[in-house]
C-alpha cells in the first residue's frame, strides 16, 4: 500500500466551498443555527490540525479536545470518523482528505496483519487496536469521501487502495465476523466506559455490518461483485446473528453477548454505563450513515427493535418525566450520574437523530428546543460553569435544571468537544434531508418539526450519478401541512434525477423530478 502523497499534491483546505444551513421559525431555530456554524467553525479552527506543528502533530490531526481539557493530545478514532463523515456530508472535501490521510498514517497492522484502529491515536505512534466503532465509522467516512471524489482527485488511489487491500480495516471486519460469527471488541461501545475485556455489543456489531454494506457498494462501483457478494454475505450473517442472540423478549436491543458463548453476561449487561444508557439508540440512528433517511419505508429488519428500544428507553420513568417536562434526554438511567446528565452526542444526539429518522416530529420539537437553549444557556446557571469562548458551541455534558444539589457540575471535555459537535452536525442535516448516501439519484427527505418552518441551504453538495453539484435548497412548511420545496442548481450544472419525500401522518408522498436546473414546487 502506498498512501504517500507529496505536499504540493495535497491540495488546500482553504480551496474547499463548503454548504451552509439557516433555520426558521422559532428562536430555537435561530439558536441552532448559530450554534451549528459557530461550533464547526471552533472545531475547525481549535481542533483541527492543518500545518505539522513543532511538537510533532501531523496535518489532519484532530484533536478529541480544546486543549487543556480532557484528551486534548489525542485523536479519537471514533470521533474521528464521524467528522469525516461530516466533513464530507458539509463539502469539505480536502479537509476530509486531510484527516483520513492523517488516520491512515496513525494506524499500524495488528498481529494478524491487518490494519485496525485502536480507541485513539497519539501523533508519531502509530497503533493497531480493537475499536471496532471506531474501525467502522472511519471506515463509512472514507468510502463516503472515496464516492464524492471526482476520478482525477490525487488522494483518491490511495484512499481506494487503503480500503480495498488484503489488510484492509475492511478485511479486518470481515475476518473477525467470520471467526466468531459476532465482532468482540473494546471501550465504550464494547463492554462499555472504562470496562476492561472484550464484548459483542449491538452498537459496534451494527456499526461493523454497516460498514460491510457501504464497502461492498464501493467495491461494485470499482468492479468487484465476487468481493461485493463477499461483504453482503458476511453483513447479512451479522444481522442474522444479532437478531438471534441481542434482542429482549419484548423486542429491544439488550447490550450485547458474550463473544464466546453469544450469551449475554448479566455484570456487564447490568454496568451502570450499560443498562439503559442512551448508546442504544446508535443502532437506530447510525442507519443513516450508510443505508439512507427512511428506515421505515426501507422496510429494514432493525427498524422494528430500534422502535422498541427507544420507547423502552422513554417508559423509564425519570427519562420519561425529564422529557416530558423539559425536553431533556438523560444518557443513562439511574443510578450512573444521577440520571440527570446527558450530552449532544451518545444521549440527547442519538435520542434526537432517532427521533427524526423515525418521524416522531413532536418528540424531535422537544429535544431540539431542549437543546438549542441548553447549549446557549449552559442549563442550569449558575451552577454549570463552561470553559468556552462562545456561547454558541457544543459542550459534552449537558445536565437538568433539577440535577442542582443532587449531581456534581463536571464540564468533562468541555466545549468544542469533537464528537458532540459532529453529531448535531447530523441533526442539522437530517432536518434538511439531503441523504449523502444516495446511489444514481439525488434523494431529499425534509423533517421540519414545529420550531422550525424554513431551512435554507447555501452551496450545498449533491451527490448525482456522475459528479458532485452544488445548489441552493429552500424547504417551508406550507399552511395545509405539506412543504414548498425549491431548488436552484449552480454552475450550470443538472441533476438527472432528484426525489423528494414529504411525509405527513401515515401519508407518504414521493416526487421524482428529472433533469433538474432550477425546481420550484409544492409537495
Amino acid at each position: 500500500m502506498d498512501t504517500t502523497l507529496p505536499a504540493a499534491k495535497i491540495l488546500s483546505p482553504a480551496s474547499d466551498q463548503p454548504g451552509t444551513l439557516a433555520f426558521f421559525g422559532s428562536p430555537e431555530a435561530e439558536l441552532f443555527t448559530r450554534e451549528v456554524a459557530e461550533s464547526l467553525a471552533g472545531v475547525l479552527r481549535e481542533n483541527l490540525i492543518l500545518q505539522r506543528t513543532a511538537d510533532g502533530y501531523p496535518p489532519g490531526f484532530t484533536r478529541a479536545s480544546v486543549p487543556p481539557r480532557p484528551w486534548w493530545d489525542t485523536m479519537w478514532t471514533r470521533d474521528a470518523g464521524t467528522f469525516v463523515r461530516e466533513l464530507v456530508a458539509w463539502g469539505y472535501f480536502e479537509h476530509a482528505c486531510l484527516v483520513s490521510h492523517c488516520l491512515i498514517e496513525g494506524v499500524a497492522r495488528n498481529p494478524q496483519g491487518f490494519f485496525a484502529f485502536p480507541e485513539k491515536l497519539r501523533p508519531g505512534e502509530p497503533e493497531a487496536g480493537d475499536e471496532i466503532d471506531g474501525t467502522a465509522a472511519i471506515v463509512i467516512g472514507m468510502i463516503l469521501l472515496w464516492r464524492h471524489l471526482p476520478a482525477s482527485h490525487p488522494f483518491r488511489p490511495p484512499l481506494q487502495s487503503f480500503l480495498h487491500e488484503p489488510s484492509s480495516p475492511v478485511r479486518y471486519l470481515e475476518h473477525q465476523a467470520k471467526q466468531q460469527g459476532l465482532i468482540a471488541g473494546t471501550g465504550e461501545f464494547g463492554p462499555g466506559c472504562s470496562v476492561d475485556g472484550y464484548y459483542c455489543s449491538c452498537v459496534q456489531n451494527n456499526l461493523a455490518m454497516l460498514a460491510l454494506l457501504a464497502a461492498a457498494g464501493m467495491e461494485e462501483s470499482m468492479g468487484n461483485p465476487r468481493m461485493a457478494a463477499g461483504y453482503h454475505e458476511t453483513a447479512r450473517g451479522l444481522e442474522k446473528m444479532m437478531t438471534a442472540t441481542m434482542l429482549y423478549p419484548d423486542g429491544s436491543w439488550m447490550w450485547g453477548v458474550r463473544p464466546d458463548t453469544h450469551l449475554p453476561d448479566q455484570k456487564i449487561i447490568d454496568e451502570p454505563v450499560n443498562l439503559g444508557t442512551g448508546l442504544h439508540n446508535g443502532v437506530a440512528s447510525m442507519y443513516a450513515d450508510v443505508l439512507g433517511l427512511d428506515p421505515l419505508t426501507a422496510q429494514w429488519p432493525f427498524a422494528a427493535p430500534c422502535l422498541k428500544t427507544f420507547e423502552r428507553l422513554y417508559q423509564a420513568p425519570l427519562r420519561k418525566a425529564q422529557f416530558d417536562k423539559y425536553g431533556f434526554w438523560p444518557q443513562w438511567d439511574p443510578p450512573f450520574r444521577g440520571g440527570l446528565s446527558s450530552g449532544p452526542s451518545y444521549g440527547e444526539g442519538y435520542a434526537l437523530q432517532t427521533m427524526l429518522l423515525y418521524d416522531k416530529l413532536d418528540f424531535a420539537d422537544k429535544s431540539l428546543r431542549w437543546l438549542a437553549r441548553a447549549t446557549f444557556e449552559a442549563t442550569p446557571q449558575p451552577f454549570n460553569k463552561l470553559d468556552r469562548t462562545s456561547p454558541y458551541h457544543f459542550y459534552e455534558r449537558t445536565y437538568s435544571p433539577d440535577a442542582v444539589g443532587k449531581v456534581e457540575f463536571e464540564e468533562g471535555c468541555g466545549a468544542l468537544n469533537l464528537v458532540n459537535v459532529t453529531e448535531p452536525l447530523k441533526v442539522a442535516r437530517l432536518l434538511l434531508g439531503v441523504d449523502p448516501t444516495a446511489r444514481g439519484e439525488v434523494r431529499i427527505t425534509p423533517r421540519l418539526p414545529q420550531c422550525i418552518t424554513r431551512i435554507e441551504a447555501r452551496h450545498w453538495p449533491l451527490l448525482t450519478d456522475t459528479e458532485v453539484v452544488h445548489a441552493n435548497l429552500s424547504i417551508e412548511r406550507t399552511v395545509a401541512g405539506g412543504i414548498s420545496f425549491t431548488c436552484d442548481v449552480m454552475g450550470g450544472r443538472v441533476i438527472p434525477r432528484l426525489v423528494v419525500r414529504q411525509r405527513q401522518g401515515d401519508v407518504n408522498r414521493v416526487q421524482s423530478y428529472r433533469d433538474v436546473r432550477q425546481l420550484a414546487v409544492t409537495i
